[in-house]
């Protein structure tokens, strides 16, 4: 038999509560808007049901008997979470919206949000995202999640990630070049670099820098704006790209992107949660905070152990 099937109907069990709270028949049904015999006939009913005696004559009243109390605290909890659960499906949806750059929402926010939502079913969340640069407003009851320094005048930032970026192509392309034993090697393959205007992207220059090597532009590197299509350009054997750690997804893990080296350069910069000042933050917004940055604590751990060690 089935929870339904073994389930009594709701009216007895109100009706129980309430004769087991006043310990009177007569007030219950009162209080009810019932008679007295209609509601020792639905006491009689749930007994019957159950197969057990809920309540024993003492004297002129009722008591409860050992059945009774055990069931009675039973009916009573589950009273209280329906009525929570009915209260708080009669309110409004609780609604907190993300800014982001759109590469860390579809890589790494997404996911995350998927977790949460499935824990929080009643929390609408919204992401939204464009390729320019987020500036984080303090005033603004949303949070952002923004690249940078962390430093922003009167805003309140918590650091996700430091930026860590590094080499990856397909295993075809990795093949077909013969073998990349280092960073001169490297520097000869078909690099996929950043137009101009994504001055937030580090460029190949750059990173070669860092790695204290020496660099010349390919000419046979292709160029993008958007970092989805030159992942997706490395995915198909079309060249080298930099990526950034935390916008990689699964590529790594699923074996459509390797790294043909394994230097790394990471920087100061990164993705900070940039979070409202007001002081009364909601418990919503509290909540998903803490989630995000439960979410990105290992990434981060490990990348301060590897910067302890440089």
């Amino acid at each position: 038999m089935g929870l339904a099937s073994d389930l009594p109907p709701l009216q007895w069990l109100v009706a129980f509560q309430r004769v087991a709270e006043h310990l009177s028949f007569t007030r219950a049904a009162a209080e009810l808007n019932v008679t007295q015999p209609a509601m020792s006939h639905k006491i009689r009913q749930l007994e019957a049901h159950l197969g057990v005696k809920l309540f024993l004559r003492a004297g002129r009243g009722i008591a409860l008997t050992r059945e009774g109390e055990i069931f009675l605290s039973a009916v009573e909890d589950g009273l209280v979470r329906m009525a929570g659960a009915a209260t708080m499906l009669s309110q409004p949806m609780p609604h907190v919206t993300i800014r982001t750059d759109a590469e860390f929402a579809s890589f790494w926010l997404l996911p995350v949000i998927a977790q949460f939502n499935a824990r929080h079913p009643r929390i609408v969340t919204s992401i939204v995202s464009d390729q320019g640069e987020t500036v984080p407003d303090p005033s603004s009851p949303d949070l952002d999640i923004t690249f940078g320094d962390g430093n922003w005048p009167g805003a309140k930032s918590r650091r996700l990630f430091y930026e860590e970026v590094f080499p990856v192509c397909s295993p075809s392309y990795l093949e077909s070049s013969g073998r990349i034993e280092g960073l001169e090697d490297l520097a000869r393959q078909t690099l996929l670099g950043w137009h101009a205007s994504r001055w937030d992207f580090m460029d190949w220059g750059e990173w070669f820098e860092r790695r204290g090597a020496r660099y010349t532009d390919s000419v046979s590197r292709m160029i993008f704006d958007n970092y989805h299509v030159a992942m997706q350009a490395a995915v198909n054997g079309q060249g080298i790209a930099l990526a950034w750690r935390y916008c990689l997804g699964d590529l790594l893990k699923k074996g459509l992107l390797v790294r043909p080296v394994p230097d790394t350069v990471i920087t100061q910069r990164g993705q900070f949660l940039v979070e409202p000042l007001n002081a009364e933050v909601p418990q919503v917004i509290q909540r998903l905070v803490q989630w995000i940055i439960d979410s990105s604590r290992e990434t981060l751990n490990e990348q301060e152990r590897m910067l302890g060690r440089h």
